[in-house]
């Protein structure tokens, strides 16, 4: 998976994949593209018309979406402006200084959801030393 600049911001809380708290991120630094093949989009374009199938054809009313959104056209995608980390890392910690940050690669991320990074590994995985619990 890819994430890009808007993705993984300073501030936001990170956890490993069993919950454990690792910080806040401190830094994001960018990182070589991954080199993808593009996807070629057919010119041809559908064999069956999405228009035909429908209650009422809208295209001759006015709607352009038959036409903008086809393959020939890309589905009306275009392309965004937001940087891509690539192999990017991303420095974690609990201090606003410099102490005991962790480095994270882009590549360990598993999920992003409003404000918290999820890692795919676990805290041990990771070399974090974990507080065992006492039993009570």
């Amino acid at each position: 998976m890819t994430f890009d600049a808007r993705d993984i911001r300073v501030g936001m809380d990170v956890f490993t994949s069993d919950g454990v708290y690792l910080g806040t991120v401190r830094r994001v630094e960018f990182g070589p593209l991954e080199v993808r093949p593009r996807s070629v989009f057919s010119t041809e374009g559908s064999r069956v018309s999405g228009e035909r199938l429908g209650p009422q054809p809208t295209g001759p009313l006015g709607n352009p979406g038959p036409i903008t959104q086809s393959a020939r056209q890309a589905y009306a995608s275009a392309p965004d402006d937001a940087v891509p980390l690539g192999a990017g890392t991303f420095l974690v910690g609990r201090l606003p200084i410099p102490l005991g940050w962790r480095r994270i690669p882009v590549r360990d991320v598993q999920v992003v959801s409003l404000e918290r990074v999820v890692l795919a590994r676990s805290a041990a995985e990771l070399g974090f030393r974990v507080p065992r619990r006492r039993a009570h």
